[in-house]
């Protein structure tokens, strides 16, 4: 190794790292855990705090029960790097008003919820936004999953739950 400790030949390692790691079938995680992103009621309409950023991917976000107006939180805009990212939203309480979770500019949310008869509210298309409405109770979850960087299909809206009975009436599409 004489003679190969300078600053290129370290750059050139690093640079030349494989930067994904194949776990394999058997490989067993201990301690990790999602982080928990607890939002605070805005009382008022509007954005309860900066837009989400692909950093915060495998978040669970906790909604409290909202005392005034509409409350909304932004995805992060598309791109390559935001593909996968993955957001979880879960309702503390009676909702008391609307909460939505924004598309960045014309970004769309690829979804559906039950209507309560085993069926769902339509054939999926593109939303500008998915959200609790004010009728939501503790309890009522759903996530979103960056799949494409193409505005017109960029979120699937999934792992869908109801906390009212029939499952209808707790989740908006716009």
């Amino acid at each position: 190794m004489a003679g190969k400790t300078g600053l290129g030949y370290t750059e050139t390692l690093l640079e030349n790292l494989d930067r994904e790691i194949a776990w394999g079938g058997t490989t067993t995680f201990v301690g990790h855990r999602r982080k928990v992103i607890a939002l605070t009621d805005l009382a008022d309409s509007g954005a309860i705090r900066s837009a989400i950023t692909a950093a915060e991917s495998g978040a669970v976000f906790t909604v409290p029960g909202l005392t005034s107006g509409t409350q909304t939180i932004t995805l992060p805009a598309l791109a390559s790097t935001t593909t996968g990212c993955t957001y979880t939203f879960v309702m503390l309480a009676t909702a008391a008003q609307d909460f939505n979770v924004l598309g960045a500019d014309s970004d769309k949310l690829l979804g559906v919820v039950p209507k309560g008869d085993g069926d769902n509210t339509a054939i999926s298309q593109a939303y500008d936004s998915v959200g609790f409405d004010a009728t939501a109770v503790l309890g009522t979850t759903f996530s979103v999953t960056c799949i494409s960087a193409t505005a017109g299909t960029g979120w699937l809206i999934h792992d869908v739950a109801e906390g009212l009975a029939a499952n209808t009436g707790g989740l908006n599409l716009a």
